[in-house]
């Protein structure tokens, strides 16, 4: 066989692993971008998709963070100095249920507002939280956010990541403080009236593994969550029976896999030939209303932790600044980041496997309306 037709053949088996590899992120609104216009007042007063309870008030007086790009993050209570038994909590439904066995990637942007950072908690449940049905200090945490779980800086932000292998039954995400230990902060510290102590979240992505089906009702699910429209009312339901439409834009992520063989051995140099490649990307960016780009770069183990980190950051990097080439019109909201080899998602012990691990994510955020 010609090396042209070998070629050919190789860029159609990379596109192949690229659209397999796409996998949408299954929170609504993980940037907080787009606010609800709450039916009751006719004025904006959280973001579309993500509900607290009881309700409240959730800004602090004290600590605005800036965003990590756009202008909101999501206000997360998690201590109150004055009644340790007060309890707000966030929640949000998934775009699709999650399915059992599976290895789900939590990732976000967590500021702890300048304060000792403590822990985050996630629960997962088949059922919507409500005031009447959800204790918070009487359920166990599936997910328990701690230092350990934190992979770098950026900027103010601490960044995140959390491998979640999923029971089957989880359709509701809600986040907050479920440990019935004080977290120790200072009453001076509260950070408004009440007595709340607040954390911060942004771009919060909750991803299947590579070649995980979408379910049907993605769009669907995301659309129930946005037409619901009362926010100043406790126990409002997802599900209802009369929805008030939505009309705003939606946000959706999509994750795209690469190959480390775009890159030459223990190189940060794209390999000319794989160039077309991410032109082709690139194109397709161009044809779709992108918010931005996040670029993820991974290793395998072998080699030192500390060099595996600055290759795949390198990677990363070198695929951000090819991409901004070609993409101006996303200039300032293309960004890199590289994990080394802290997770994998294959058999390091493997040949197989370490080729897998050996990659590079896109996460694509663009933007649908209800005509597309």
């Amino acid at each position: 066989m010609g090396r042209k037709c070998t070629f050919f053949l190789l860029l159609i088996s990379i596109g192949m692993i690229c659209q397999k590899a796409a996998a949408q992120n299954l929170f609504a609104n993980g940037s907080f971008e787009v606010f609800n216009n709450c039916t009751e007042y006719h004025a904006d007063c959280a973001p579309e998709a993500w509900f607290n309870i009881p309700l409240g008030n959730l800004k602090a007086n004290s600590f605005n963070p800036k965003a990590i790009m756009g202008k909101y993050v999501l206000t997360v209570p998690v201590e109150n100095l004055l009644d340790p038994n007060k309890r707000i909590y966030v929640y949000s439904m998934l775009a699709c249920p999650l399915q059992a066995g599976k290895k789900y990637t939590l990732s976000l942007f967590l500021n702890s507002a300048g304060l000792p950072f403590s822990h985050l908690d996630f629960y997962f449940s088949a059922q919507q939280p409500l005031l009447t049905n959800f204790k918070p200090l009487e359920i166990s945490a599936d997910i328990v956010i701690s230092e350990a779980n934190i992979i770098g800086d950026f900027k103010q932000w601490r960044i995140v990541e959390y491998q979640y292998t999923a029971r089957g039954d989880e359709r509701f995400c809600t986040i907050g403080n479920f440990s019935d230990e004080a977290m120790n902060y200072d009453l001076s510290r509260k950070m408004d009236e009440d007595g709340n102590i607040f954390y911060f979240i942004d771009d919060i992505k909750l991803t299947p593994p590579p070649g995980t089906l979408q379910c049907n009702q993605y769009v669907a699910n995301i659309r129930k969550m946005y037409d619901q429209n009362m926010r100043h009312t406790n126990d409002v339901l997802i599900d209802k029976d009369t929805p008030v439409m939505a009309t705003g834009p939606i946000f959706i992520n999509d994750t795209i896999t690469l190959p480390a063989v775009l890159f030459e051995v223990n190189s940060v140099s794209i390999k000319p030939a794989f160039k077309k490649m991410l032109d082709s990307i690139a194109i397709g960016f161009t044809a779709k209303k992108i918010s931005k780009l996040e670029i993820f770069g991974h290793t395998d183990n072998s080699g030192t932790r500390l060099a595996n980190q600055q290759l795949s950051a390198e990677r990363a990097a070198s695929i951000k600044s090819y991409l901004d080439s070609k993409l101006p019109q996303l200039s300032g909201n293309i960004f890199s980041f590289g994990k080394g080899q802290d997770f994998p998602i294959a058999d390091n012990n493997t040949k197989a496997g370490k080729e897998k691990n050996r990659r590079v994510e896109i996460i694509v955020t663009r933007v649908i309306t209800k005509n597309n």
